[in-house]
């Protein structure tokens, strides 16, 4: 794993604000509604910041697409399909699952991600066990990265410096660090090429046949 924050958080999971459940449920309109229902809920609780969900149900990129098809039909979600572009020479549709969130007086889309066995996802989004998460908490006012007014929301608006950790507080030159290791972490798990299924907009890839077969593109 190439991400620094995803090694640092895993360890102690609570103390960074990460809520982690497993759903157990096999039909995949069910699992929808479960994480719908636990994201609404989480999203007042001022100590949950994000939620990973375990989806030991969820077996296959067919039940995974049609899990996103699922969600979609709940309030505040919403799912965007396209082709991607090379690299790598696939013909992949890459498909983003968003969830809005309060921000001020308006809303800010949340972009979820999915991990799972499957052989099309890239290295950064490989696991053992189908997973799906989401940044649940309030976004913050300046993207962390290019330190402009905020788009959207993601794992990376969970905001260390305010994290106090038996070492001590993160500094901001502590956060930069971790940022450079990390992208330098993310290249090597993809073999030093910027590969477009990794992108923190793009939530998971699909061949375009299945993605056709869900509804999505023609």
């Amino acid at each position: 794993m190439g991400c620094v924050f995803a090694r640092l958080m895993s360890a102690i999971p609570g103390d960074y604000g990460q809520v982690v459940e497993e759903v157990t449920h096999s039909d995949t309109a069910e699992v929808a509604a479960a994480i719908a229902t636990r994201v609404e809920q989480l999203i007042p609780i001022r100590r949950a910041l994000a939620v990973a969900f375990v989806l030991p149900g969820v077996q296959t990129l067919e039940e995974l697409m049609a899990m996103v098809s699922a969600l979609e039909t709940k309030p505040s979600w919403h799912v965007d399909v396209w082709k991607l572009g090379p690299p790598p020479e696939m013909d992949l549709a890459a498909v983003k699952v968003t969830r809005d969130l309060p921000f001020e007086d308006r809303t800010l889309p949340s972009e979820a991600l999915a991990l799972g066995n499957f052989r099309v996802f890239p290295n950064t989004r490989r696991a053992p066990h189908t997973a799906f998460e989401i940044y649940v908490g309030e976004p913050a006012p300046q993207d962390p990265k290019q330190h402009t007014p905020s788009t959207k929301a993601n794992f990376a608006h969970i905001d260390l410096r305010d994290r106090e950790l038996i070492n001590g507080d993160f500094k901001q030159e502590d956060i930069d660090s971790m940022w450079k290791k990390s992208q330098e972490g993310r290249l090597r798990s993809l073999n030093g090429v910027e590969d477009g299924r990794a992108k923190a907009k793009v939530t998971l890839v699909v061949p375009m046949a299945l993605a056709r077969e869900a509804g999505y593109l023609t």
